[in-house]
């Protein structure tokens, strides 16, 4: 190891650091507690073994001076003393000495403490070691799950339709980096637009990884993986599947699993463009919330079995149809939203967010959704987000609206990352 002796005593020092060499150990010595402490703060000591009693500086000064260091491995520091009380014990451990040794000093009480500093050493190295080899291993997790997340991200909408009268928002604030939240929206022909809200019993990357696979089934093109488009003969060549239909297929496709269950809710609706009917297909999920043009809010009731919670013969779906008349909001949402609670447990509720969206309704669709993710938080009055929140919105402008600018901003971005 390598050692700092310091003492003011000569004949002392020499000792000391004699019967160290002849151990084996590289010596470095200092007369006071001044120069002992320029020597540590040069050079990396395994052991420093310290007089008491010394000029300028004492030895338990020397000691609390080095434990006040940012130190990137320990260092046993012995302490020498011709004291003997039990006072002075203490005072030295509290100081952060390792031991204590009475002068003279004899060979084999050195060489004992110095044995138990080489067996610490070896773990503290050996402790920081797997330190390092952990943080190796959390950077390339982060980087695993920064990817997955980007992935996840990437199934959000990033383009809201444009369609002459419509106006639509969301807003997702996932509870951890990966939710079992997702949501779309998206136009599935010239005289349709399709949108839903699935929610992934639990959190993390199990959760996002059944999301994300839901998601790739739900895709507005027609291909082999989507459920949302079947071949048709011409004039069309296709067909739209419809929203019950496409809950007991997606039964079919995630069955109940006894051994690992997990299971999603979802709503997924399609809107008639020619007349404003919207057909909402539900699975286990909270039933969405229309805003009338003037201003009352009326929650849809609705009762069904999530997919994977029973098997493809016993599990039910229900269908409801909204029409939606100008200046109608329909705004479907995960249940973190009316599941978050407050400090006293109370949850926020159907009829709270009613509210919250009776008091918005001369807001602009994006700015009454954020308005309803800030109202949560005062809700939690500063508790942690405990669920995942998903709002999606449909609004049915009023003649003689504005038409909408085009603008995107990606509602789960630096605005949501600030809210959390």
């Amino acid at each position: 190891m390598n050692i700092l002796v310091v003492d003011d005593d000569p004949i002392s020092l020499r000792v000391v650091s004699a019967l160290l060499a002849d151990h084996g150990h590289r010596v470095v010595t200092a007369a006071d507690g001044a120069a002992g402490l320029a020597l540590f703060e040069q050079e990396t000591f395994q052991a420093v073994v310290t007089d008491w009693v010394m000029p300028v500086m004492d030895g338990l000064e020397l000691v609390r001076r080095i434990r006040a260091q940012p130190l990137a491995a320990y260092t046993y520091i012995v302490v020498l003393t011709a004291r003997g009380a039990h006072e002075d014990a203490l005072a030295a451990l509290e100081a952060g000495a390792d031991d204590l040794l009475p002068k003279p000093i004899q060979r084999d009480d050195l060489d004992a403490r110095l044995r138990v500093a080489q067996r610490i050493i070896a773990l503290q190295e050996q402790l920081l070691a797997r330190n390092r080899e952990l943080l190796g291993i959390n950077h390339r997790m982060k980087k695993a799950l920064d990817a997955a997340v980007a992935v996840q991200r990437s199934l959000l909408p990033t383009r809201l339709p444009q369609v002459a009268g419509l106006r639509f928002a969301w807003r997702a604030d996932p509870c951890d980096e990966l939710g079992g939240d997702t949501l779309n929206l998206f136009q599935l022909d010239e005289h349709h637009v399709s949108f839903y809200v699935l929610d992934v019993s639990g959190h993390g990357v199990s959760s996002a990884l059944l999301a994300v696979q839901v998601s790739r089934l739900l895709s507005p093109v027609m291909s082999a993986g989507s459920m949302l488009k079947v071949a048709a003969p011409a004039p069309k060549r296709y067909r739209l599947v419809q929203p019950l239909d496409l809950m007991r297929q997606l039964t079919a496709k995630f069955p109940l699993q006894v051994d690992a269950p997990q299971f999603f809710t979802m709503l997924y609706g399609i809107l008639d463009l020619r007349t404003h009917e919207a057909v909402i297909g539900s699975a286990g999920h909270p039933g969405p919330v229309l805003v009338h043009a003037d201003g009352s809010a009326e929650a849809i009731r609705v009762t069904s079995h999530p997919i994977g919670w029973f098997d493809e013969h016993e599990a039910e779906f229900m269908e409801v149809r909204v029409t939606l008349e100008p200046g109608d909001r329909l705004v479907l949402f995960s249940d973190g939203v009316i599941e978050a609670a407050d400090e006293d447990g109370r949850s926020f509720g159907v009829e709270r967010l009613g509210e919250s969206l009776e008091r918005r309704r001369g807001e602009p669709l994006d700015v009454a959704l954020a308005g309803v993710i800030d109202e949560l938080a005062v809700w939690r009055r500063g508790g942690p987000q405990t669920d995942d929140i998903s709002l999606l919105a449909l609004e049915r402008l009023p003649p003689g609206s504005p038409p909408g600018t085009g603008r995107f901003e990606d509602p789960s971005g630096p605005r949501a990352a600030a809210q959390r």
